[in-house]
């Protein structure tokens, strides 16, 4: 059964938009509020959505640098298919990754799914997540079948895995419900589970790892994966190794029907990893954008500084024009 939630009002005063020169958000292609939850505790139904990603790509961004709930808020309400909390570069405490995805969804009113790539294979980082309502994990660095196969367990109840059941998760009977009347368990059921191939065994294995029961999609780690073949971040995309093991990883992905998430600092970045078989792609990085929009507005702003000088040097008046 698929409930639907209508079409919510557009988050933004057009008047503000207008004047700082913000666009609207273009409508998702379907609609992410589709996919939802019955409560905005709840997971989206992300398994379902990536497994149309071939024919429907999803749009997102990643968080890496700033993790503070007011940037958790606005990443929210941006308009992206999803947001990806990346948990492991940077430093922080559970409760402050549980702050970021609650946020996010909240914020976001049921448009916008959370992902978390997790530190490692800890099942109690996955847990956590999936407790607070994440509808994604990410495994960093899986090489081989059997770190596959321990990322799902992590993620999965019996029979499918061991992930223990949280007494205080939900509110039993009180905010469990679920679209088909599974309850909680159909909701945790809902979250996907996305392994990141990084180096030359896991590229090496991508087939055998893709056939595993239970996992979503595969991620590409362009930086890692040329690394690990000894050579720079100008490689990626150009040495013929590198582009022999992502093609193995994007040929298995497809073979087994998983979504391809590749991330990205920009939307500029987004054309050759559709063509090369991402599914799930990242228009944007809130670092990315933080340091190209100060660097952007700091050449625009001195050139004008250097044109106003220039004005008042040749006996313009100031703000004068020609």
């Amino acid at each position: 059964m698929t409930h639907t939630f209508g079409n919510p009002p557009p988050f933004e005063d057009p008047a503000f938009a207008g004047a700082f020169g913000i666009p609207s958000a273009p409508p998702q292609d379907p609609p992410m509020i589709n996919y939802r939850g019955h409560t905005l505790q709840q997971s989206f139904d992300l398994r379902k959505r990536m497994a149309i990603s071939h024919e429907k790509p999803m749009l997102g961004m990643f968080l890496t640098a700033f993790f503070h709930t007011t940037v958790a808020r606005v990443a929210g309400q941006a308009g992206y298919d999803f947001v990806c909390i990346d948990w492991e570069h940077t430093p922080y405490n559970p409760e402050t990754i549980i702050e970021m995805i609650k946020t996010i969804q909240y914020a976001g009113e049921g448009q916008t799914a959370t992902i978390v790539r997790v530190p490692s294979l800890d099942h109690q980082y996955a847990a956590w997540c999936l407790d607070a309502g994440a509808s994604g994990i990410v495994f960093p660095h899986i090489s081989t079948v059997e770190q596959a196969k321990a990322a799902v367990k992590a993620c999965r109840f019996p029979p499918h895995g061991h992930r223990s059941f949280p007494p205080s998760a939900f509110q039993l009977g009180f905010n469990d419900g679920a679209p088909n009347g599974g309850g909680a368990f159909e909701n945790w059921a809902r979250a996907a589970v996305i392994l990141q191939i990084e180096d030359v065994e896991g590229a090496e294995n991508a087939e055998e790892i893709a056939a595993v029961e239970q996992i979503d999609g595969l991620m590409v780690g362009p930086g890692d994966l040329a690394l690990s073949l000894g050579l720079g971040f100008a490689d990626i995309g150009t040495n013929p190794r590198w582009i022999e093991l992502v093609t193995k990883i994007t040929v298995a992905a497809k073979k087994h029907n998983l979504a391809l998430l590749v991330p990205g600092m920009s939307a500029a970045q987004m054309g050759p990893q559709l063509a090369m078989g991402a599914t799930m792609v990242c228009a944007a990085n809130d670092g990315a954008i933080l340091t190209r929009g100060l660097r952007n507005e700091l050449v625009e702003g001195r050139k004008i500084v250097e044109t106003w000088q220039n004005e008042r040097q040749n006996g313009k008046p100031n703000g004068a024009h020609a």
